[in-house]
């Protein structure tokens, strides 16, 4: 069930093909918290073009799995993390 919200979240959030990781990590300097920590463990995978995705749920999931977060959380994290990581493939 998180797979198919993160992956419904992510999908509004396409990549594209030039790579501005400065502004990337000037979005996140916005983020706070678990956002923050995700943002921080997938956007190297980002950079190696992997998915929004690929880089989100590998951090995600076993927190959700543990019981540290709702899978609401989960997903409000998810797209707070993703709205800065997509900014490392952008136009």
């Amino acid at each position: 069930m998180l797979r198919n919200l993160l992956v419904v979240s992510l999908l509004a959030f396409p990549t594209a093909a030039l790579a501005d990781r400065a502004e990337a990590d000037a979005c996140a300097k916005g983020l706070s918290g678990e956002a923050l920590k995700t943002y921080r463990a997938g956007v190297g995978l980002v950079e190696q073009n992997r998915t929004l995705e690929q880089a989100i749920r590998p951090y995600l999931e076993p927190l959700h799995n543990a019981g540290k977060i709702t899978e609401q959380e989960a997903r409000k994290v998810g797209e707070e993390a993703a709205k800065c990581m997509r900014l490392v493939h952008r136009k």
